[in-house]
């Protein structure tokens, strides 16, 4: 039912976990191919019937708008589901992501991965989603682990990591440095400036907080 469209382009991560991609406002939105239920290209798809909407839509000329477009339908179950629907420039392109969308879909060892699987989506969907000077955001780490935010908290300051204690502590730090007077020796903590995160280190995280893998 939306009027609205932004041209994008499409991608996924090598692993298959997610499609993504970056909106006007240079933020990434990610979709997780584990909840997609069925992909539709051609006449199956949701093609708009506004005249207006057809006509930003077809761009190009090249080909016919129905058979270019593509409904990505997923949600949690069969019953609350959403739809997402995409043009692509040509009709080839068009039925090759649908088959290779619907593939991984229907992939049942992609639905029962292992655990050391899930952690590298996990650890894949922080990478995505960095800033625009391609550091991980530390709210994105605490959105993603919203479960337990003490263990992350703890698993962070383990591994050397920015964490909102760590960050707490500094700030007081500093104000106790304006204002002339020593800071407290527990001030003294070794951590990576805020949002800065390496891979070595972000793995470490994991290990710490899951107790996966050696470090």
């Amino acid at each position: 039912d939306s009027t609205i469209v932004t041209p994008i382009i499409l991608r996924t991560d090598p692993q298959g976990f997610f499609f993504y991609w970056t909106d006007q406002n240079k933020e990434t939105e990610l979709l997780d191919l584990s909840l997609v239920k069925d992909a539709r290209c051609g006449r199956h798809a949701k093609a708009p019937k506004d005249p207006k909407l057809r006509e930003l839509l077809d761009v190009g000329n090249i080909g016919r708008l129905e058979q270019r477009m593509i409904t990505v339908v997923y949600g949690p179950d069969l019953v609350n589901i959403s739809h997402l629907n995409l043009v692509a420039f040509q009709e080839e392109v068009a039925k090759e992501w649908t088959n290779e969308v619907f593939s991984l879909a229907t992939n049942l060892l992609a639905q029962n991965m292992s655990r050391d699987a899930f952690l590298e989506k996990a650890y894949t969907k922080l990478k995505l989603q960095v800033t625009p000077e391609g550091r991980i955001p530390l709210k994105n780490i605490y959105r993603l682990f919203s479960a337990d935010r003490k263990r992350v908290e703890t698993a962070l300051e383990a591994c050397s990591l920015p964490s909102s204690r760590v960050e707490k502590a500094n700030k007081a730090a500093k104000s106790e440095q304006s204002c002339g007077k020593a800071p407290p020796k527990h001030f003294h903590l070794h951590f990576i400036k805020q949002n800065k995160m390496f891979e070595s280190a972000c793995y470490c995280f994991f290990v710490r907080c899951f107790g996966i893998g050696t470090i």
